[in-house]
């Protein structure tokens, strides 16, 4: 099958499976599969310390509905982005009983923002995976803190990746800002794109 036909099949499919966990920093991810990727997206799943569980009532694909489209890449990871903790919550009471998240994903209690505190603060603590992060406005501009685009492989797509050090002769770190759980890459500057200076998310 073409990587037309794939793509054609995934976006008519229904959601079949959904593939939820924590990150490193308890922040909830989670995403819908079609019947076509449940197998693959299990074992995705499973590599990457989290839950598959079968969209098989009422209940489960309206929840499911409520999420991104998963993807399963040929490295055997899945694309699986942060969604409403409120929604992560409700599907995981559909967990079994016996289902214990690994201990790196342990779900660190929610903490209210104290009065008085600015914006930024609050939403630090309400889980803004930019918190901290800048957009540059050119090549030359890429620095510690900087959040731009990047491949894990040239099948993969782009992804959003921040600047974790920068060497003398041009080499850029990064970690990807979705999924922190991931090995760092280091890029060159042609192998990154940047995102536009009024990005937001």
């Amino acid at each position: 099958m073409t990587n037309a036909a794939v793509s054609t099949a995934t976006s008519t499919a229904l959601p079949a499976l959904i593939v939820l966990g924590l990150d490193d920093g308890g922040k909830a991810h989670a995403s819908w599969f079609g019947e076509a990727e449940t197998d693959q997206a299990e074992k995705a799943a499973g590599m990457m310390g989290m839950a598959a569980l079968r969209a098989s009532t009422d209940e489960l694909r309206d929840l499911a509905g409520k999420l991104p489209q998963g993807k399963v890449f040929a490295s055997g990871k899945a694309f699986v982005p942060f969604v409403k903790t409120t929604v992560f919550d409700k599907i995981a009471t559909h967990l079994p009983s016996s289902f214990k998240w690994p201990a790196r994903a342990a779900k660190p209690a929610a903490e209210k923002p104290k009065p008085g505190k600015k914006a930024s603060a609050a939403a630090a603590q309400a889980g803004d995976p930019n918190e901290g992060l800048t957009v540059p406005e050119g090549w030359d501009k890429i620095v510690f803190g900087s959040l731009v685009l990047a491949c894990e492989n040239a099948d993969e797509g782009w992804f959003h990746a921040h600047v974790i050090q920068v060497s003398a002769d041009g080499l850029f770190t990064l970690k990807w800002r979705d999924f922190p759980d991931w090995p760092v890459i280091v890029r060159r500057t042609h192998h990154l794109a940047l995102l536009h200076p009024r990005h937001a998310d």
